[in-house]
């Protein structure tokens, strides 16, 4: 897209915004304002993340943007879909980077890894006073319950901490039926509450944590909601099913509807894999790919797959039933062997 394209698309002058990219936009947005307060260190952040570029805000740059999600969502949301719209999403060209460590300092002697069958994640919690909830989870972070309202008061539900550190300016503890917790508001540029973070333990040493946004944007709200939080598992729609992933490796975080999932070591956060779907199988050439090195064809699921070894990772892309097709990325110490049982594991999601 060039830049005359960009500024009719995406420019002032551009069309409005559908509903359904508003809700993608405010999915996402709130999904970072949430994190906030449950942030991995950059220091234990994925490869991934360091590789790319990323830089994820503290926890105070991010509870400042609960006021704009509450003053000002619709503007953002401009931005946020303008990146990636889900809707109209192509295959990438440079998908996620999984390594062993930074560039060129691959362990010398890897661990051993044993793949095992991994059951399909559940979300623990439920509100169901608010319907239906879109579910979302940062690299390293806890998994989001989001319940969307049509007039900005979405509510985010996820599992908390303790306390840790000094409180931040603002914050003052709050008891909830008897349990001990902790709460601050953020207001907007007019002074009002725009959103306001309740995080307690419900039960011993499991914190749960409530923001609520717009008319749930004040103290007896999100004490009211936090009595309704009922244990109900419910299961993640993802666009595909893993399988197989290494013992002990845990649900590291998904994006984008559940197109992007990836699965972490907990023991060594920098190791981990990502499946991404895509609309069509990706043909990007081999010679593309970052740290290139052999490539070979397979055969997963019984149709023919693209295998890649590069400097720092495996890259295998395949497509499914449907005509769609995923990328799998692998830490260099997995064998050959292994990526091709994963990718074999990998199934359109039953929905």
């Amino acid at each position: 897209m060039n830049e005359v394209k960009l500024l009719e698309t995406h420019g002032p002058n551009g069309p409005d915004l559908s509903d359904e990219a508003l809700h993608a936009a405010r999915t996402r947005l709130l999904a970072e304002i949430s994190a906030a307060a449950t942030a991995v260190p950059y220091s234990t952040r994925s490869a991934l993340l360091s590789r790319l570029g990323a830089v994820r805000p503290g926890r105070r740059q991010l509870l400042a943007r609960l006021a704009l999600a509450g003053a000002g969502l619709a503007a953002v949301a401009a931005t946020a879909v303008a990146v990636m719209p889900e809707a109209s999403q192509q295959h990438a060209t440079r998908p996620p980077v999984t390594a062993d460590g930074p560039p060129r300092t691959r362990p010398a002697v890897p661990a051993r890894i044993k793949l095992v069958a991994v059951t399909a994640p559940e979300f623990p919690y439920a509100l169901p006073s608010l319907g239906k909830p879109t579910f979302t989870a940062d690299p390293g972070g806890p998994i989001m319950a989001v319940y969307l309202a049509p007039d900005g008061s979405d509510v985010v539900l996820t599992s908390g901490t303790g306390n840790e550190g000094q409180p931040m300016r603002g914050e003052r503890d709050i008891s909830v039926d008897g349990r001990p917790g902790r709460i601050i508001s953020i207001s907007d540029v007019s002074g009002a509450a725009a959103s306001v973070q309740l995080t307690w333990e419900r039960r011993p040493d499991e914190w749960v944590m409530i923001v609520g946004n717009g008319r749930h944007a004040s103290v007896e709200a999100v004490l009211q909601l936090a009595r309704q939080v009922v244990d109900q598992p419910q299961r993640l729609a993802f666009k595909v099913a893993v399988g197989l992933v290494p013992d002990g490796w845990k649900l590291g975080g998904f994006k984008d509807g559940g197109s992007i999932i990836s699965y972490r070591d907990p023991a060594n956060p920098d190791l981990d894999l990502h499946v991404q779907w895509t609309p069509k199988p990706d043909t990007a050439p081999d010679s593309r790919i970052e740290g290139f090195e052999t490539a070979r064809t397979v055969t997963v699921n019984k149709r023919p797959a693209r295998l890649v070894q590069a400097t720092q990772f495996w890259r295998l892309t395949a497509p499914l039933s449907d005509g769609s097709g995923f990328t799998l990325m692998t830490p260099r110490s997995f064998t050959p062997d292994q990526v091709l049982a994963v990718a074999n594991s990998i199934r359109l999601s039953r929905t």
